[in-house]
């Protein structure tokens, strides 16, 4: 999946692909290099950790950084999990290359993205 959001992103006229990492501890040295993106697209399954976990992480590092999580899980229990964590979407990975896009552009404006939708308690 990694390949295929990485051609989705370096063929969108206003995005541009900072890096990628295949682990949490990849993903980590990156930040701490301060490599900050603009947007950060995290897959929950990763070989060496959880993509929770790693959202906790990254945002008490960078409050307000824009995260869409990405999964094979249709559930909305994983997506309300997401929620919690900080995470400003969440989207399945059969989900439309447009879709993809559409979300990316929501969390990096600042809105939320969640399919499938969860409750938000106010």
């Amino acid at each position: 999946m990694r390949a295929v959001y990485r051609t989705l992103v370096e063929d969108a006229p206003d995005l541009d692909l900072a890096w990628s990492a295949s682990t949490a501890k990849e993903a980590r040295m990156h930040l701490e290099r301060d490599d900050v993106p603009d947007v950060v697209i995290m897959d929950l399954t990763l070989p060496d950790g959880s993509g929770y976990e790693l959202t906790r992480e990254f945002l008490q590092r960078y409050p307000g950084l824009p995260v869409l999580v990405v999964s094979a899980h249709h559930d909305r229990s994983y997506a309300q999990e997401a929620f919690e964590c900080g995470a400003r979407g969440y989207l399945v990975k059969d989900s439309s290359p447009h879709e993809l896009l559409h979300a990316l552009e929501a969390v990096r404006s600042g809105e939320s993205y969640f399919k499938p939708p969860i409750e938000v308690a106010s």
